[in-house]
């Protein structure tokens, strides 16, 4: 019974000292460090040159001759969209044209037969002329009557006004001609584009990184059919309206990439866009690496915090000992409001209500 007792004795020391550890609290005091400002952001990196090749025309996609990741040179062919009834109007159009141009060309049946006409009327109007001549010669010397010289000489001016007339009709057939080679040619041109549309290319070299369609899929105008980037890849960064004000072209950046979790990469603000996004309600920024990642991928996502200003001898301490309310409290036991600054999830800064000598305490939860 005695060593139980003893035993007994014992446990409770030991519950005692362990109660006692729970209870304990961990204590600091205020520190006095450089702080900097930030904007924390999000986003993802893109590259200066990316694009999209959109389909022209409806149809299916009768071959995708590129894949993800291949690199393209500029007007190279990325797919081929069935074409039938546009070829079918083009080389109608180019029938017509070339029809145009043989009625258009000096030896056309058209012109050919005004050229003739014109040759016969020539013909009559000289002979008329020296008939007419003759006749003024004689009715001069009163040897014919003035009722024969003015039948020859409205004869004379009927075949002139004749051949000025066939004249006419040769210049306005010529033009005619040749307006309609020239709209025929229009129109050849017009279906040629758009033939051209169901063969989609590239606008400027670089790599493919992502196709949306597929071989044998309908593809509808409009629509996205793969997108090219080139250059170097930049970050594009969503920045809430709030923060927008603090940031300025020119400021350091440190980025984490979830490509590479455990490792912050130094970059700078380089433009920042003028405008709101609808679309991503905030503002956006880009931002150029000073050292690059190993490798890099279009729309890795990301996270940056802009450097917005820095300051020295400021006044923190650990954020895990702000309570709600912005209390602290003092090994005293003294609950104390602090009015606080700058805050993240590291440190507070600390305008007034303690200052270094005083002790703050934390309850081990």
């Amino acid at each position: 019974m005695k060593t139980t007792g003893i035993n007994q004795t014992l446990w409770v020391a030991i519950c005692a000292l362990i109660l006692a550890s729970c209870e304990k609290q961990e204590t600091t005091v205020p520190v006095r460090k450089d702080i900097e400002e930030a904007v924390f952001t999000s986003g993802h990196l893109t590259q200066e040159d990316e694009y999209t090749v959109s389909a022209k025309a409806d149809g299916i996609i009768l071959s995708l001759s590129v894949r993800e990741g291949d690199l393209v040179s500029e007007k190279d062919v990325i797919a081929l969209i069935e074409s039938d009834v546009q070829q079918n109007q083009y080389q109608d159009a180019l029938a017509v044209y070339e029809d145009a141009v043989r009625n258009a060309s000096p030896d056309s049946p058209q012109l050919q037969s005004l050229k003739a006409q014109m040759v016969q009327a020539e013909k009559q109007l000289n002979f008329d002329r020296e008939s007419f001549l003759d006749y003024k010669t004689l009715f001069e010397t009163h040897s014919v009557s003035r009722l024969d010289f003015e039948r020859a000489e409205l004869q004379y001016r009927t075949s002139e006004a004749h051949l000025q007339a066939l004249q006419e009709n040769y210049r306005e057939m010529e033009e005619a001609l040749t307006l309609n080679k020239q709209r025929s040619l229009a129109q050849v041109n017009t279906q040629k584009a758009l033939l051209d549309d169901h063969t989609l290319v590239t606008g400027a070299s670089g790599t493919l990184v992502t196709v949306y369609k597929k071989q044998g899929e309908l593809v509808r105008r409009g629509e996205a059919v793969a997108r090219i980037g080139s250059g170097e890849f930049i970050m594009k960064l969503y920045i809430a309206e709030e923060d927008i004000a603090r940031v300025n072209v020119g400021q350091s950046v440190a980025v984490s990439l979830n490509t590479y979790p455990d490792r912050v990469f130094e970059a700078v603000i380089s433009k920042i866009y003028p405008g709101f996004d609808e679309s991503e309600q905030s503002y956006v920024a880009e931002a150029t690496f000073l050292e690059y990642p190993e490798k890099m991928f279009t729309g890795t996502q990301l996270q940056a915090n802009i450097e917005t200003s820095s300051r020295q001898d400021v006044l923190v301490i650990p954020t895990e000992y702000v309570q709600p309310g912005n209390y602290v409290q003092l090994d005293s036991g003294e609950e104390r409001r602090i009015v606080t600054g700058v805050q993240n999830k590291t440190w507070t800064e600390v305008i007034s209500g303690i200052d270094e000598s005083h002790v703050i305490t934390k309850s081990r939860s």
